[in-house]
């Protein structure tokens, strides 16, 4: 068709449209887009089209829905003597802001009659693909003034580079814009940077969680999940189940490098009686006894059903480990929750407490909330110090 009979075409999608009248823009734009996508070899769902009265309201209309996001062709209708410098401007803007291929399609209205013609293209510099949508479209509804604008890596959705990842999450090429990015060595920084930021949020929000007095066993094993990096640097994951021997479940079996595993077993932050006062000196609770006793019921139910166990594991499931002389963690209390009848005992008379009580045991640690998330926290600062130096 020539380009005056697809101009002709667009005018009848369009006649008749209320466009100030609020609405669905598919439901009122459809046959356009179902046009423009025809005449540019777009899939149908790949173009999105809304009215834009005014400059201030073009980023809401063309980027506040999930379609309009998604869309790889943007079309912004504007009404007769609504096309401005202003509305360039934002349009501009817009485009370089979120990498948007954006058109510029205006009414005009001479004697009563209506036309409509792209005005203005806008595709970021670099991009050929929507380059050449745009020239496409030129070939099909007459010449209009392309421009390329010049996006920012982390300006594609936004700003912010969280908002990059809530774009690429769950999308497919997400693996390869990655592959891509750490192919540099900044990128491979910028990328290890953002990894440890996010880890010290998450160590600070467990840090709240635990000192908070209502917290329980089951908030803060739920919030930990696969958070293995939180135990050190000798673990590579959780292991894939629970339930290893006939009659226990452990709240976190970690995997360690050296082919082996550990258990965790956690206990709820708050145990006033955490240490106790006894002949002046300080020792640990009862508390603390029994959620050892079971860590010892675990090594022993291990030890004792390890050969049938890791032959199960491994014919069975295909599951390497090695279950000889499994070590385990009790993580249990905070300083923050522990009250005594002579006071409050200091955060160093509690950690003497329990490092004596360490001391005398074999293959099992015990530790508190505090000191977990506290070398998880050192443990990333001096990484971060690392990854910048």
């Amino acid at each position: 068709m020539s380009v005056e009979e697809n101009l002709a075409k667009v005018a009848e999608a369009l006649h008749g449209i209320d466009h100030t009248a609020p609405s669905n823009s598919k439901y009122k734009y459809g046959r356009l887009m179902a046009m423009m996508a025809e005449l540019v070899d777009l899939p149908s769902t790949a173009v999105y089209a809304s009215h834009v009265s005014k400059p201030d309201n073009l980023e809401v209309r063309l980027g506040q829905s999930k379609m309009a996001r998604g869309a790889d062709l943007s079309i912004a209708v504007i009404l007769d003597g609504k096309y401005s410098a202003h509305l360039i401007n934002a349009a501009r803007k817009f485009s370089e802001e979120y990498g948007r291929t954006l058109v510029l399609l205006v009414q005009t209205i001479t004697g009563g009659e209506e036309s409509w013609q792209p005005m203005l293209g806008l595709a970021s510099a670099g991009d050929e693909k929507s380059l050449a949508v745009l020239r496409k479209l030129q070939e099909q509804l007459g010449d209009f003034d392309i421009q390329l604008t010049q996006a920012q890596l982390f300006s594609v959705v936004g700003f912010s580079p969280d908002a990059i990842g809530h774009a690429l999450e769950g999308d497919a090429s997400l693996p390869v814009v990655l592959s891509a990015v750490t192919q540099t060595d900044r990128g491979l920084s910028e990328v290890e940077s953002a990894v440890l930021r996010r880890r010290r949020r998450t160590v600070q929000q467990l840090q709240q969680l635990a000192e908070t007095p209502g917290t329980t066993e089951t908030d803060l094993q739920r919030a930990i999940g696969d958070k293995y990096w939180l135990f050190g640097g000798r673990y590579i994951g959780v292991a894939p189940r629970r339930k290893f021997t006939f009659l226990d479940e452990y709240d976190i079996p970690l995997l360690c490098s050296d082919g082996s595993m550990h258990i965790v077993e956690l206990k709820g932050p708050r145990i006033s009686s955490l240490v106790t006062h006894h002949r002046e000196h300080y020792i640990v609770g009862k508390d603390v006894h029994e959620a050892v006793s079971q860590t010892v019921n675990y090594l022993r139910a291990m030890d004792d059903q390890r050969t049938a166990l890791q032959t199960e594991l491994e014919e069975e499931l295909g599951f390497e480990v090695d279950l000889r002389r499994v070590r385990s963690s009790v993580v249990i209390g905070h300083p923050a929750h522990v009250e005594v009848k002579k006071g409050r005992p200091s955060r160093q008379q509690i950690d003497r407490a329990i490092r004596a009580y360490n001391s005398h045991l074999s293959r099992i640690e015990v530790l508190t909330y505090a000191d977990l998330l506290d070398s998880a926290e050192r443990t990333l600062v001096f990484e971060e110090e690392s990854n910048e130096t």
